[in-house]
């Protein structure tokens, strides 16, 4: 989909409410989680806007996108428990799902399955490869219902806010939104580049301590 398409998305939602407005903002993220190439955060800032104009309420609008959200990610998550590798090459997956994204999605998954799970609601283009992945390679459920849903917390009412402050700007929103994610994406990636040197210097510190201890009793 190209910008004019998402717009037309946007500015479609934006003008339900109701039951049609939670039916459509519920179903549309369920796509979305199941790696429906449409940027989540529109769905969510669009819900934002109902939300500031008062065709749904806040609290609506916030329940009805927290479990959308969840929902999608748990779908793909339990897929991928339960079929395995075989996904991959289902035909609805495998066009969205490339080889390259799925490896990345697993080398990220085994060097810390708790941390990228949370990461990945923040990181648009892989957050669906790694959900589905993290299923494949049986992540446990609780680890990854917990760190989805921690982030899901922490992003949905960013998302929803934003659309209330736009109001029915469209373009303002979007805009505002490909901002947002350059700084959450910027943050993210030195936090997760910290802690990574963290994890090294605690190994290394740790081996090095081992293999101290046989010289120190000799």
């Amino acid at each position: 989909m190209e910008n004019t398409h998402f717009l037309a998305l946007f500015d479609h939602i934006a003008e339900l409410s109701g039951i049609p407005a939670y039916l459509t903002i519920l179903g549309v993220l369920l796509a979305c989680g199941l790696g429906l190439p449409i940027p989540e955060d529109i769905i969510l800032i669009a819900a934002g806007v109902l939300a500031g104009t008062g065709q749904i309420s806040p609290i609506g609008a916030y329940i009805t996108s927290y479990f959308g959200v969840l929902m999608g990610d748990s779908i793909l998550f339990f897929i991928g428990r339960r079929y395995g590798n075989r996904v991959f090459g289902w035909p609805v997956f495998h066009r969205i799902f490339t080889p390259e994204r799925v490896e990345s999605a697993k080398r990220r998954i085994q060097s810390s399955a708790r941390m990228v799970c949370f990461a990945a609601r923040f990181l648009p283009g892989l957050r669906a490869p790694i959900y589905l992945t993290a299923g494949v390679l049986h992540v446990r459920p609780a680890t990854f219902l917990l760190q989805d849903g921690l982030a899901a917390i922490l992003s949905v009412p960013l998302w929803i806010y934003l659309g209330q402050w736009a109001g029915e700007n469209s373009d303002l929103a979007i805009k505002k939104a490909k901002e947002f994610n350059i700084i959450i994406f910027t943050a993210l990636f030195v936090f997760l580049a910290l802690w990574m040197a963290y994890r090294r210097y605690k190994k290394k510190r740790s081996v090095s301590t081992v293999s101290g201890e046989p010289s120190n009793r000799c």
